[in-house]
């Protein structure tokens, strides 16, 4: 079964090449690469124009947006099932792909997802697989650990109207309608953290805001007070040196470890491999 392969991209110079050469090492071999840039004027396009006898598919024109340009690759690919690796991102390992489809898997299974790796400063922390459940407040899974099959994600594609938790809207109108996810036990992308000393608060928010609007909670008193909790943390971020910033991300990741939703990678691979 042919894979499809998309990374949007735009003024993504420090990252792109090493998104790319993971993609084009993958083991497996029926991918199609499709990448998409979004006009980039910092030397962007030329990265890419580098691997443009391996690349199936390459545009660098203005989008209206990081989704608006993975619709744009929903609409050009080929392939059976359709992923995303977006620039600065990587492929666990080389046989990523390949583990995935390993395996027989049944003609009514809309999603496939495995496991994906956080990356921050301090460590790398493996993203559990949540109940589905967990789709009435957020994603179970990481949308670079996905393969969705393509006409599903064809007849869809993404609600550009969400400027930040498209993503999440897509998987939650696709379990609420009744769709089929299957796990694997598979790590397949290792994604740079956004929840480090970089990341933007507006972000933040917005994805907050955003994931409520469409899971229903966004008038509810839990949402409000989940709101200012997180406003409250990010504007001590700002106060804090850089050491106690790091402190107090490190103790976020710790509750989020407690609560089972993060695994230091060293502790997953020694539970996976015993």
């Amino acid at each position: 079964m042919r894979v499809s392969v998309i990374t949007v991209c735009y003024n993504a110079i420090q990252g792109i090449e090493k998104t790319i050469t993971s993609v084009l090492s993958q083991s497996y071999p029926e991918i199609e690469y499709i990448v998409i840039d979004g006009g980039s004027k910092d030397g962007t396009v030329d990265v890419i124009q580098k691997y443009a006898d391996r690349i199936d598919y390459f545009v660098s024109e203005p989008d209206g947006g990081i989704y608006d340009a993975m619709n744009k690759g929903i609409r050009v690919a080929a392939g059976g099932w359709i992923t995303f690796l977006n620039a600065s991102d990587t492929y666990y390992s080389s046989q990523s792909i390949e583990a995935v489809f390993s395996r027989e898997i049944p003609s009514d299974i809309d999603v496939v997802y495995g496991y994906q790796v956080h990356s921050y400063g301090y460590g790398k922390f493996v993203r559990k697989q949540l109940p589905l459940t967990f789709f009435s407040t957020g994603m179970p899974f990481g949308h670079e650990s996905s393969f969705v099959r393509a006409e599903v994600m064809k007849h869809d594609g993404f609600d550009i109207r969400y400027r930040i938790a498209a993503d999440y809207n897509f998987f939650y109108q696709l379990y609420m309608s009744g769709g089929h996810f299957m796990p694997v036990d598979v790590i397949v992308a290792d994604f740079e953290s956004a929840e480090g000393v970089s990341s933007s608060d507006t972000t933040v928010l917005q994805t907050h805001r955003e994931s409520s609007m469409i899971n229903g909670t966004y008038t509810t008193f839990q949402h409000k007070k989940q709101l200012i909790s997180k406003y409250v943390r990010m504007m001590l971020k700002k106060l804090l040196s850089v050491f106690l910033n790091d402190f107090v991300i490190q103790r976020q990741l710790k509750q989020r470890e407690q609560n089972e939703e993060y695994i230091p990678l060293n502790v997953f691979l020694s539970n996976h491999h015993a």
